[in-house]
């Protein structure tokens, strides 16, 4: 009986030994829970970066555009001040034109 004895000893402690290592956990195991939220944060903070990026890119726009507004607003300012200042000088020219053909007439009159 001491030989059976011993042999069911020893089979038990092996099976004891070798089921106790399966369920055995390493402190680094993560729980599937765990293993979402961190995914998941992951995923949170490359969208939040993409967006980020697709805001400044817009700021960038807006302000471009501004600038050649603004630019676009000083030209027609000096475009509009030119054509001003051609249509004084071509009114002038008229009038110059009218009092000359009138003191011409004038004096052919007189003769």
């Amino acid at each position: 009986m001491s030989m059976i004895r011993t042999a069911f000893t020893t089979t038990a402690r092996s099976a004891v030994a070798s089921s106790s290592r399966r369920f055995h956990a390493s402190p680094s195991a993560q729980t599937i829970t765990e293993k979402v939220a961190e995914v998941a944060d992951k995923v949170n903070k490359k969208v939040g970066k993409g967006l980020a990026s697709a805001i400044e890119k817009g700021e960038k726009a807006t302000e471009a555009t501004k600038e050649n507004i603004g630019v676009a607003k000083e030209k027609v300012a000096q475009a509009s001040q030119v054509a001003g200042q051609k249509a004084n000088q071509t009114a002038a020219g008229t009038r110059e034109g009218a009092r000359d053909l009138k003191h011409d007439v004038e004096k052919e009159a007189r003769k």
